[in-house]
C-alpha cells in the first residue's frame, strides 16, 4: 500500500509507540515527512526504512 499526503501513520517499536502522526509530503524519490503534533516532533525518510523501523500506514 503507497503512503499518501493526509495519511495519519503510527509507530510501533518496542518501548516506543507513536500515534497520531500524520504524513505531511512525499518526494518524488520516495522521502516521506510525518507530524506528530501530541509529541510535537517531525520524523523523515525514505519509506522503505521508516517501515523497517516500525512506521505503518493505518
Amino acid at each position: 500500500m503507497s503512503w499518501k499526503v493526509g495519511q495519519r501513520v503510527t509507530c510501533e517499536r518496542p518501548g516506543r509507540q507513536l500515534k497520531e502522526c500524520v504524513v505531511r509530503a512525499i518526494d518524488v524519490d520516495n522521502s516521506v515527512v510525518i507530524f506528530c503534533p501530541t509529541l510535537n516532533i517531525v520524523v523523515c525518510g525514505q519509506r522503505h526504512n521508516l517501515e523497517r523501523l516500525g512506521w505503518r500506514a493505518l
